[in-house]
């Protein structure tokens, strides 16, 4: 069997991307910036980032959260996030605002148990940030040495933040942006052409 992944648009989603103004923006500058992006629906378990990023704060660590994306869980997350700082944009349809976003955080949360493949992981990786996901996905197979799996509760989450937070932060965006390189476009094409025996080279 010849297990082909999807792609990631390393050319839109880069470390370039990142943004002083879109920085400041959602965190001061002493702040951790921490971004979720997903559909804010129970499968994707959103209310584990808010919770994580209260633990993070009663830790002591200056965190911030920015939830990207929309779904019938918003208004409950929105009561739950009360009194934390926790920006939600809704869903942003211009990629590059979104590269922007996820070029700028320090780290990406993604804590859904169910995910397959996780493109939004991945774009974060590919702009330079890394990832916290939840072990009981797939998405520690993706995000390899980019990032960190953690078990599915805000403790471990936080805990997981923390440790990555602890790397210098220029190894831990080059392991990030490495992992996401071995998913280009270029090799998921090659990929499924061999798949489906084509030769790419005729």
């Amino acid at each position: 069997m010849d297990l082909v992944p999807l792609g990631v648009d390393l050319d839109t989603f880069h470390p370039g991307r990142a943004d002083p103004a879109v920085r400041r923006r959602y965190a001061d500058p002493a702040e951790v910036l921490l971004v979720h992006c997903a559909r804010l629906s129970v499968e994707k378990r959103p209310e584990l980032a808010v919770d994580a990023l209260a633990q993070l704060r009663r830790a002591g660590v200056p965190a911030v959260l920015v939830m990207v994306g929309d779904g019938p869980r918003r208004s409950a997350l929105r009561r739950r996030a009360a009194g934390l700082p926790v920006t939600f944009t809704g869903f942003l349809p211009d990629r590059r605002a979104l590269a922007a976003v996820l070029a700028s955080a320090d780290v990406v949360l993604a804590p859904g148990p169910v995910e397959t493949f996780g493109l939004a992981g991945l774009e974060a990786l590919a702009s330079g940030t890394p990832v916290v996901v939840n072990a009981a996905s797939a998405l520690p197979e993706v995000i390899g040495s980019g990032g960190l799996a953690a078990e599915g509760s805000p403790a471990a989450i936080a805990g997981a933040v923390r440790e990555l937070l602890a790397r210098p932060e220029a190894r831990r965006r080059t392991a990030a942006r490495d992992r996401a390189a071995r998913f280009g476009w270029p090799a998921a094409v090659a990929g499924f052409l061999r798949a489906h025996g084509v030769d790419a080279h005729r």
